[in-house]
């Protein structure tokens, strides 16, 4: 068959099937050239492999994520699976082992960890934060 004598529409059989050799490294029923003059190859080409829009639809994705676990019902079934027994006991069991230990205070060692716990506790708001807290612990020790 000569790819002169291709008919102008190709079936949309025959693009996904072409992906799916491509996928696999597999050669093609059409030659590639042939493909790419058709604008639905090209449609679902970038569909599959995300090559042009890769980083616009992870943004899309991680807002729409993110604006989905704002919402005040999501929010509160999480709460609400954070309290139970179960999931408390399982965390706790966890931080506890001795692997999961070390590797927390292996983090905390690390001189950027401790720099930036520095730079955070310097911040004015922190700054009263903490005071406030300390006056309020001081009243509720003489009040005892």
């Amino acid at each position: 068959m000569n790819p002169l004598d291709i008919p102008d529409i190709i079936c949309t059989k025959t693009i996904k099937e072409n992906i799916i050799r491509i996928r696999n490294g597999d050669e093609l029923t059409l030659p590639l050239k042939v493909l790419n003059q058709h604008c639905e190859f090209k449609k679902e080409w970038e569909r599959s492999f995300n090559i042009r829009h890769e980083e616009e639809i992870s943004r899309e994705i991680k807002a729409k994520v993110k604006e989905y676990q704002q919402r005040p019902e999501i929010k509160a079934k999480k709460r609400e699976y954070e309290q139970r027994p179960e999931i408390k006991a399982k965390r706790r069991e966890y931080r506890e082992r001795p692997e999961i230990k070390a590797k927390v205070k292996e983090y905390q060692q690390r001189p950027e960890r401790k720099a930036k716990v520095k730079e955070y506790q310097q911040r004015p708001e922190i700054k009263a934060k903490k005071r406030e807290y300390y006056k309020m612990k001081k009243i509720g020790d003489l009040n005892k």
